[in-house]
């Protein structure tokens, strides 16, 4: 009997002691991963500053912040549950009691959906990576309206169409350059075209100011509507240059099959175009132009 208590006894003590390694080993690897999710919260939240300082230089739009923030929140919401598993972990890890309960129920399978998410964190950070470059090299390119509409126009004529290829192709070039070295990844190029007009107002009985009211649908408008209906439709007939440099550029771009391109064009109306020139004046043709934005996000 003697014996027999000292061998249970020696059983039990061998049992707790490798549980007590197996509790160690668990809290080490929870400990790495919290700090990985804590990493990757910082990385997300640099790159959230840096597209707000871009948009603050004039080198982003609204359109491509709204883009990069909803694609960031994807990220936080993986990010978030993550930590929620890691704080289940924590709060059984407490007691040894309840680890030893939930060792195989909860915590072994925690953990392992925490360590394969934490193994594909060099993937996303070769997202991230794209992301920040994206935005380093992120401008806006500026096309002056006089180099293609006459004046009161918002069709390019055909004599400056080729004119217009030659200025529009950078920005073309520009943004297959980006997308080809992210190849690998499915992603989406957003071209914007943004129209502006200056202060002055259009005359009343024109050809042009009819066209607007016909396509603003009203009998009669103000200038400021006006012009936002002008602005509006010089953005969509560049939006349509581009569409046709793209299609013509179309087999220069790598794994085709895995890139979404879509287009924005939007009509400024009389807003100010570059917020760093403060002595605009109300018929200044420096507000007289389109701006182009482009970006591309991995989906």
């Amino acid at each position: 009997m003697k014996k027999l208590i000292i061998f249970l006894t020696g059983a039990i003590l061998m049992c707790s002691c490798i549980g007590n390694k197996k509790i160690a080993a668990v809290k080490k690897r929870v400990f790495a991963i919290e700090a990985a999710i804590q990493a990757e919260n910082t990385e997300i939240k640099n790159i959230s500053t840096q597209a707000d300082v871009k948009l603050q230089e004039n080198k982003i739009d609204s359109n491509i912040l709204t883009r990069l923030d909803k694609r960031l929140a994807r990220s936080q919401a993986q990010l978030n549950a993550a930590q929620g598993q890691v704080n289940q972990l924590n709060e059984i890890l407490k007691d040894k009691k309840s680890t030893r309960k939930n060792y195989k129920s909860i915590v072994l399978p925690l953990l392992d959906s925490l360590q394969k998410q934490n193994d594909e964190y060099a993937k996303r950070l070769s997202l991230y990576m794209m992301i920040k470059e994206g935005l380093s090299v992120a401008d806006f390119k500026q096309f002056d309206l006089a180099a293609f509409f006459g004046p009161g126009k918002y069709l390019i004529p055909e004599d400056k169409i080729d004119i217009a290829a030659v200025s529009f192709a950078p920005v073309v070039d520009s943004l297959m350059l980006f997308s080809n070295k992210y190849s690998q990844y499915a992603r989406t190029a957003t071209l914007i075209i943004l129209g502006f007009a200056d202060g002055t107002g259009i005359s009343n009985g024109s050809e042009l100011y009819y066209t607007l009211l016909d396509e603003l649908r009203k009998p009669q408008a103000e200038k400021e509507e006006l012009n936002q209906k002008l602005s509006e439709l010089r953005s969509k007939e560049l939006i349509k240059q581009m569409t046709g440099l793209y299609l013509k550029k179309a087999t220069g771009f790598k794994e085709a099959d895995k890139l979404k391109i879509e287009y924005i064009g939007q009509g400024k109306g009389e807003a100010l175009p570059v917020s760093s020139i403060k002595d605009y004046s109300v018929d200044d043709e420096r507000r007289r132009i389109v701006l182009c934005y482009w970006v591309v996000l991995p989906d």
